[in-house]
């Protein structure tokens, strides 16, 4: 992906970027699916413990508590604000966007750095 330089006007030189193409994504279903497959579970029985991870998280995370599931990777609360001059300045009407950061454990980290890639041709104006 080509890109210019930050605050040179008219860009400077432009430099290329390795990129991600992002697939269609799957949905909760057809993850419930595969998992089944793989497994001596049904799909309605891994779709209903995925939702049940969901409320788990909720209830958890809502609390304050980061959740970590080993090998996994951990799931944080966390948020972005406006700043207070005083301390009684800062409320919950200050809290600009709540967010949720993973963090991949060792297991699935090191899958990640084994991924493949390739250079997909490039588009040409």
């Amino acid at each position: 992906v080509p890109k210019g330089q930050p605050g040179v006007v008219g860009g400077g030189t432009v430099k290329y970027y390795a990129k991600i193409v992002r697939q269609e994504p799957i949905n909760m279903r057809e993850f419930a699916d595969e998992i089944a497959e793989r497994s001596t579970l049904t799909t309605p029985v891994v779709y209903t413990m995925l939702e049940c991870l969901l409320d788990r998280m909720h209830y958890h995370m809502k609390a304050g508590r980061p959740i970590k599931l080993g090998d996994f990777g951990s799931f944080s609360p966390s948020l972005s604000s406006k700043p207070g001059d005083v301390p009684e300045d800062v409320n919950k009407n200050t809290i600009n966007k709540v967010k949720i950061l993973f963090r991949p454990g060792k297991v699935l980290r090191s899958r990640l750095d084994s991924l493949d890639f390739r250079k997909m041709r490039t588009r040409t104006k």
